[in-house]
Parts: structure tokens; sequence; C-alpha cells
């Protein structure tokens, strides 16, 4: 029988759910990898929250800090999101955000890896780390499945499963319009993506699935031969056609 231990972590805005599946699982030693965990999480915001004055990207966006000065974390994240405004020709560009730099739409995924794999570390192979929807996955949910079965929503009626795709060992990032409105701006207009409704992206690396994800509602099925390219998978919703690059997104009907 597969014991679980959750453990909710109020972060960034919002509630990270971690989750330890194991035969064996010993609560004191999971709740303290959960503990180290969520800690990690914290220290995140700490150092790349733009609504935080005393961020080190704060600090970046202020001019108060030069790259060489902001912790060796920071400078991985800025050269993710380096490697994705490139790949998909500027769709994902976080330094066009008002006010400066903002990395949020790279960080969920890569802080979610971060926090997944110090649970590993911690002796827990079997967990799953839950960023308001995105998801980083290690494991396997329960033995012989072979990973975890994560359904995605669909964007035109929530209260549907529009797909489910087995996440093994990587990230399942999904960006739309329908919990947060027209809040993903195209770097090239400064205007509202509007003709998506929703982009999932599955990826071994969770930044890159948040950006990813974010720039194909920006590019709309343009921006699938990035994905390609990253070595990664997605399904993209628009107001009446759905595309997908993989047959790992299940039940999702396949037209382009």
């Amino acid at each position: 029988m597969t014991r679980r231990h959750i453990h909710p972590v109020h972060a960034w805005g919002t509630v990270i759910v971690l989750d330890l599946r194991g035969k064996h699982l010993d609560e004191a030693r999971a709740d303290a990898a959960c503990r180290a965990a969520a800690a990690e999480l914290l220290r995140i915001d700490a150092w790349l929250s733009p609504f935080r004055a005393d961020s080190a990207v704060s600090a970046m966006r202020r001019g108060d800090a030069a790259l060489s000065e902001v912790p060796e974390e920071v400078r991985e994240v800025i050269d993710g999101c380096t490697r994705v405004t490139e790949l998909t020709g500027g769709a994902f560009d976080p330094w066009r955000a008002p006010g400066g730099f903002d990395p949020s739409g790279f960080v969920k995924g890569w802080g979610a890896d971060r926090a997944a794999d110090l649970l590993v570390e911690h002796g827990f192979p079997n967990v799953s780390v839950n960023a308001a929807g995105d998801v980083t996955c290690r494991g396997e949910a329960a033995p012989g499945l072979g990973g975890w079965r994560i359904g995605i929503a669909d964007p035109r009626d929530r209260a549907q499963v529009l797909s489910s795709v087995l996440v093994t060992d990587a990230h399942l990032a999904t960006s739309g319009r329908y919990e947060q409105g027209d809040h993903i701006i195209d770097p090239a207009t400064g205007m509202p993506a509007a003709a998506m409704r929703s982009a999932s992206v599955l990826s071994r690396h969770g930044g890159e699935a948040d950006a990813l994800a974010t720039a194909l509602m920006v590019q709309g099925p343009a921006g699938l031969p990035a994905l390609a390219k990253a070595g990664a998978e997605g399904l993209l919703v628009s107001h009446d056609r759905i595309w997908s690059t993989s047959t790992a997104f299940e039940r999702a009907p396949i037209t382009a």
C-alpha cells in the first residue's frame, strides 16, 4: 500500500503542494524533508521576486546590483531566460516586462524542480511539487505507474478534463486565460495575447516548460517548432481548435 505525505507551502503568492509517496514512509523524515524544501522555496522568493524590494532581482531592476554581485542561482535563471528568449524569437522576453527584468515566467518551474530534487536528495524518490497547477514530478505516484498521471482542464469548460499526460521525471506547465484573464503580454506589441485559450508544455526542465508555455500563448501554433528544438512536447488550445505535438497527451484530439 502506497502512503502519502502532503505538505502545503505558502510562497510566491500562492500555495505550493509537496506530495511524497512511498510504501514505507517515515512521517518525521518526510516532514523534515518538506520543511527543507519549503525553506528553499522561500529562499527562491527572496532571490528572484520582482515584488519584494529586498530581492536580488529588485536590486538589479533599480540598478543597485550588478550581475556579478547577485547569487549564482539568479545568474542561472538569467541564463535560462536568455535561452528561451532566443529560442522563441522574443515571444518570451522577461526584459520587456514593466519595470524591468521579471523572471516570474521562468522561476515557478525552475523553483519547483529545485524543491523536487531536494526532496529526492532527502531520500524520497517519489514526489510531486504542484506550484499552482504547474507540476514537477519525480519517480512514480504508485508502484507500476511509471510516473504521475496529471490532468489538463479544458479551458473552454473548466469542469471537463481535456487531456492527461504521464509525467515522469519532468515538469508540466500550463498557461491560460481562464484564471487570470488576459495577463500574458505579447512583448512585440505590449498588448495582451488573446488568440489562444491555453498552452501546456511537458519538459525535463521546469523553467523552460513554464517559459515555453508562455511563449506559445503569444505565438500560437507558430511556436510549436521551438518545442521540438527544446526537446519538449506541447498541447495548444484556441477558441475552436487543438494542436498537440505528441500522443503523450492522451484523449486530446490531434488536428495539426
